[in-house]
């Protein structure tokens, strides 16, 4: 299933991720050891001890340790959710934080859900940061935790938005 435009419509891929939500992701993981998307390496937005770019391919990387993921957020956006579910099944990443959106219908959703056991959704929307003036973003958040600290995840975030446990399908409706 491909991204609907309307979840495109943002001039860039790239959302610099707020202050308050690195300090809850922060307080949740006690530490970020890997940014595997990170705007730059020598000014990184995101207060990790290793940071992968564009020109390092935080794809073919190994993501070990505790991961916060804010992914571009274009068209092959399931990828980076398909590699956190491979890694943290392989042991490498223990826990993880990932910033995306509340789109329910697209298939990264559904890859996402499947490894996060805890979302929060944010009571307004995010303001991310960036060069020029803040416009606010054009569609819902979502923050979803994958490890096993869930009191740990509800208490960081519940100043956000909302804390929900993720459904499981009963019944696999498709593709």
């Amino acid at each position: 299933m491909t991204v609907p435009s309307a979840l495109l419509s943002h001039r860039t891929d790239e959302h610099l991720t707020p202050r308050y939500i690195l300090d809850a992701v922060l307080e949740c993981l006690g530490g970020i050891d890997l940014d595997p998307c990170s705007n730059s390496r020598t000014c990184p937005n995101v207060p990790a001890a290793r940071h992968f770019t564009r020109g390092d391919d935080g794809l073919s990387q190994p993501w070990d340790g505790r991961v916060f993921l804010n992914p571009p957020f274009g068209r092959d956006v399931d990828r980076w959710f398909q590699k956190l579910t491979a890694e943290y099944c392989a042991g490498r990443t223990v826990a993880a934080v990932v910033l995306w959106k509340s789109a329910t219908e697209t298939r990264a959703w559904r890859i996402l859900t499947g490894s996060a056991d805890v979302v929060c959704f944010p009571a307004r929307r995010i303001d991310f940061e960036g060069d020029g003036p803040r416009t606010g973003s054009t569609f819902s958040p979502a923050l979803f935790y994958v490890g096993r600290e869930h009191t740990r995840f509800a208490r960081a975030f519940a100043p956000i938005g909302e804390i929900w446990v993720v459904p499981r399908r009963l019944v696999h409706a498709g593709p």
